[in-house]
């Protein structure tokens, strides 16, 4: 005998196909402003890494009375002196005892960073091609800017403008969302490889 009792319990078909729809719809509104969410945060998280990586290297010079040295690195064991201004692919601090700004035999590395992801670019200006060094008293070998960026595009990058003491963020004061260099041009260096 059937009994009554017992109720089924669960969706129908239609209650299902109207759950996704709305599910779909719903993500289709929200992608997009997370994907940019997440690119801003890369791009930041970048900045504050090449910011604290400067920092880091006056700081040491100081500390230790010697010339530190950043450079772009691939391999994270020496300098990478070709390939254009790329510095997507790392960057290492040494002690550069020598003062050429390349890592010589003997010389010390005290810091390795890795590879940019994928998309992401690390240019400075010609000033600062292959490296950047601070000398014991903690200047700067010469003053120019980086600039970090997504898919090439200087709208939503962020700028380091390096001085002979202490870096700074590039400041936009147009509001066209392009960072702008020490001398108040906008940035224009962020063409991939």
């Amino acid at each position: 005998m059937f009994n009554s009792r017992y109720k089924s319990v669960g969706f129908t078909l239609i209650e299902l196909m109207i759950t996704l729809v709305i599910v779909v719809i719903l993500t289709s509104i929200a992608l997009p402003s997370f994907r940019s969410m997440i690119i801003s945060n890369n791009i930041i998280t970048t900045t504050n890494e090449l910011v604290a990586t400067v920092n880091y290297a006056r700081s040491e010079a100081i500390r230790r009375g010697k010339g530190i040295t950043i450079c772009k690195s691939s391999s994270g064991t020496g300098c990478l002196t070709g390939g254009g201004t790329y510095w997507d692919s790392g960057w290492i601090a040494f002690v550069d005892t020598a003062n050429y700004g390349t890592h010589d035999a003997g010389e010390e590395i005290i810091r390795v960073w890795s590879t940019l992801p994928t998309g992401y670019t690390l240019r400075p200006n010609n000033n600062f091609i292959n490296y950047l060094r601070y000398d014991p008293h903690g200047a700067a070998n010469n003053i120019g800017t980086f600039a970090i960026c997504h898919d090439s595009s200087e709208v939503g990058a962020k700028a380091i403008v390096i001085t002979r003491l202490r870096p700074r963020l590039g400041s936009d004061s147009d509001n066209d969302q392009i960072p702008e260099k020490d001398n108040g041009s906008n940035i224009s260096t962020c063409e991939s490889p």
